[in-house]
């Protein structure tokens, strides 16, 4: 059997958290081992914690997204990262630059965001040549 897929969300509205917490439920591959709903405790929960995924609301980033996301990869379980934004074309390789592994538009189904947090887990435990890839929208 293989090991659950550890998520950590940071999600500032807590109804679309409610909404990922129920969806995320359904499936036994996948384990949500932490919430945020504010950007100061985001690394701090990533280290306490440990995931191997990191579903984050671009607007808990609003203040320095580069550090962020490294400060968030420093994490020595080295998380992906996939930020939830709203507009269907986002800056996100500009904002966030090699540290990125995706961003979701809220907009796609819980069905397709699932896959996406399954591909990225997958990229995350598959050993890559160090070289710089552009972040690519999933999905």
């Amino acid at each position: 059997m293989n090991p659950r897929t550890k998520l950590l969300i940071a999600q500032p509205d807590g109804a679309k958290l409610v909404s990922l917490l129920l969806w995320l439920e359904q499936y036994s591959d996948m384990e949500v081992v932490g919430t945020t709903c504010s950007g100061d405790k985001l690394v701090n929960c990533a280290t306490f914690h440990q995931p191997d995924v990191v579903l984050l609301d671009f607007s808990l980033m609003a203040q320095d997204e580069k550090s962020t996301a490294a400060d968030i990869k420093s994490v020595s379980s080295t998380p992906a990262i996939l930020v939830m934004h709203e507009s269907d074309i986002a800056p996100m390789e500009y904002a966030l630059g090699k540290d990125l592994d995706g961003y979701i538009n809220p907009k796609l189904s819980l069905q397709e965001l699932t896959e996406n947090v399954r591909k990225s887990a997958q990229k995350r435990l598959t050993p890559v040549a160090a070289a710089y890839v552009p972040a690519t929208m999933a999905g």
